[in-house]
């Protein structure tokens, strides 16, 4: 069942992210050098860890010092990362209103926090953080940067919304199968009880880009805390207008992809 379960999330994934093989980092050796060089931190990177497991590899922004850029030129950078696991009970075998039940309090509950934060930002004056407006993402928030720290917290940033629907079986399933069943069920949308569309919601995503592109206009590093759909959409918004992945973080629990710019 667990196969079925990854084939299905692989199928779904390849049908949401394009992917971009134009080639351009052969023109954007400044960028193919940013990417080296978080490869070798990721290779230094301590983890912070939940109960002695690792969960999350230390990240920080790198800085135009530590970096060859061309003359005259400027580093922009865009962290996106995905909250913290959610502190629910995901094991065993949920019926339909169990499943419902789970994904009104998956919007609700906190994270299982790691010991220590995992993304450091060497001069706050030079970041702004957003952050989704649902508990999970603002938990996640929280723990790496502290409450006091200034946020920006919207709607818009919210994760792409999922019903489990009135028209299911009313069946004993693990807690994936009704979350994929009703993803895939809402972007063909169908059952759909009045949740945003697939549509509108890829809008939202492109609309999220431009503010965090337009944010890093004013300063140079900006950070979103979201959710893993969201971020792809809002990842291949960006590289459709010019920035590039030099961080893969994957799409797990506190992954941090950062995407980056060099201009004038």
């Amino acid at each position: 069942m667990k196969r079925i379960f990854c084939l299905i999330f692989s199928l779904v994934s390849l049908s949401i992210v394009s992917v971009n093989a134009s080639g351009d980092h052969a023109h954007q050796p400044a960028i193919g050098s940013l990417e080296g060089h978080y490869k070798k931190m990721a290779a230094k990177s301590v983890y912070a860890t939940v109960k002695g497991i690792p969960v999350a590899p230390e990240v920080r922004f790198l800085q135009e010092a530590e970096l060859a850029l061309p003359a005259n030129k400027r580093l922009r950078q865009i962290a996106l990362i995905r909250h913290g696991e959610p502190d629910l009970l995901k094991t065993g075998r949920f019926s339909l209103n169990q499943a419902k039940q789970f994904v009104q309090s998956y919007d609700s509950v906190g994270i299982v926090v790691p010991d220590t934060p995992f993304f450091k930002i060497d001069n706050p004056d030079n970041a702004v953080i957003f952050v989704s407006s649902i508990n999970r993402a603002k938990a996640t928030a929280h723990y790496i940067f502290g409450a006091d720290r200034g946020m920006t917290i919207s709607p818009d940033f919210r994760e792409f919304e999922t019903s489990i629907g009135k028209h299911s079986p009313n069946v004993s399933m693990p807690i994936n199968f009704w979350t994929t069943t009703a993803r895939i069920k809402w972007m063909l949308g169908i059952d759909r009880q009045g949740a945003e569309s697939f549509a509108d919601a890829r809008k939202r995503a492109r609309k999220a880009a431009q503010v965090l592109a337009e944010a890093s206009d004013k300063k140079p590093e900006v950070v979103l805390v979201a959710h893993g759909l969201l971020n792809r959409y809002i990842q291949q918004s960006l590289k459709d207008m010019g920035w590039h992945v030099v961080r893969d973080g994957g799409n797990g629990y506190l992954g941090t992809t950062i995407l980056a710019k060099i201009e004038s």
